[in-house]
């Protein structure tokens, strides 16, 4: 799931007002309180102009920190610059007045009253911050733990959607695990038919989070359906891309791969997607299938060519999304397709949960997990 960049962003746009708001008030004390230091011998066109530049440079500052984070000095620095400058000019040109060696009784008076006021303001400027901290931080809690609720039912659903997959169909045994890189992942790994006719694909949502999850189900369902209406694995691709075409935001596309088997024969078919390996348990040999195919959703509809392919005893086929191709190291290198390559044929022979599970390993030592990463052994025995 995409995350949000801060709590500006992140927040609802009222307790993003409300919070700033409380930043103002509570800085707000800084001029209060230097009027006090200066026994309220300020001009008072210059302390209120005082307070309310103080006030808003805080908010701006903070607009600064949540906004570019890492990079806040880059807005920091000039909107300090600028700040300085406004502070000494108002000092310049509304100087403020000595404090007589002597004062009556009316001064006194006048001097208690304003110091007055600059306590009085800064108690109300302080429970007025604190109230709008508060209700922002209760405010956004509610929702957090609203929107948590829901992806975690999300969650729920996806592993419903998404099972560990360890079975055999007639002369193929089957291993597919996906692992979302957050709560609700994009990718889909299924298994549909019977030992005589039987579909094995992979599929990968653009995107992260709750919508590609969304999409995913629905792919899910609709793939269930054309496979279950009897139509054949060289029309699964284009009819999916009819289904799921408008039913997506239009920057969002999937990835797709299957092989299927019907009446003693192979097929394979990609859209977008990695290649399929296939890995010769005789040779010991990793080969790629690969097909010109672009990604589903593009384009509302279109033709999406498959192929025949051949197995003998031994023949393990790897099904997998690029989150495992693009874990990026500390030096900035991916895993690639060499070293996934040279870790089927390593293990290539081992047990099907083996396999992925040392694959998935050699990835997550290699550099940490920013993608969905799934996976679909299809062996034949």
């Amino acid at each position: 799931m995409s995350k949000p960049d801060g709590f500006l962003r992140g927040a609802a746009r009222g307790s993003r007002v409300i919070f700033l708001l409380g930043v103002f008030f509570i800085f707000s004390t800084i001029g209060l309180a230097s009027d006090m230091s200066q026994m309220g011998s300020q001009p008072v066109l210059r302390f209120v102009l005082s307070v309310f530049v103080i006030s808003t440079f805080a908010v701006l500052y903070a607009v600064a920190g949540f906004s570019l984070r890492g990079n806040w000095w880059k807005a920091a620095v000039p909107l300090f610059i600028v700040h300085m400058v406004i502070m000494n000019v108002l000092n310049w040109r509304m100087p403020g007045s000595s404090l007589p060696a002597t004062m009556d009784a009316t001064m006194i008076r006048r001097l208690e009253h304003r110091l007055s006021i600059d306590a009085l303001a800064i108690v109300v400027a302080m429970a007025l911050g604190y109230t709008c901290f508060v209700y922002a931080s209760i405010t956004e809690g509610r929702r957090y733990f609203r929107v948590h609720a829901e992806i975690e039912m999300a969650r729920e659903i996806h592993q419903v959607l998404v099972p560990t997959i360890d079975t055999k169909m007639g002369e193929f045994e089957f291993y597919g695990r996906s692992l979302p890189s957050g709560e609700v992942g994009g990718d889909l790994i299924d298994l549909a038919g019977t030992e005589q006719k039987w579909v094995a694909y992979l599929a990968d949502v653009s995107g992260h989070g709750v919508a590609p999850g969304l999409v995913m189900g629905m792919a899910k369902s609709a793939s269930r359906m054309l496979l279950t209406a009897g139509d054949g694995s060289e029309h699964l691709m284009p009819r999916l891309n009819d289904v799921l075409f408008p039913l997506k935001k239009p920057d969002m596309f999937i990835t797709f791969c299957f092989i299927a088997a019907s009446g003693g024969r192979l097929w394979a078919g990609l859209a977008g997607h990695p290649a399929i390996l296939r890995f010769s348990a005789r040779t010991n040999e990793v080969a790629e299938i690969e097909s010109p195919n672009i990604p589903l959703g593009i384009v509302p509809s279109g033709e999406f060519v498959t192929s025949e392919i051949f197995a003998e005893s031994g023949t393990l086929f790897a099904l997998y999304t690029d989150g495992f191709l693009e874990a990026t190291n500390a030096a900035g290198e991916e895993f690639g397709m060499d070293r996934l390559k040279a870790e089927l044929k390593k293990y290539g022979r081992e047990p099907l949960e083996a396999v992925c599970r040392s694959i998935q390993e050699a990835v997550g030592r290699h550099g940490a997990q920013f993608d969905d990463q799934s996976m679909l052994l299809i062996r034949k025995l």
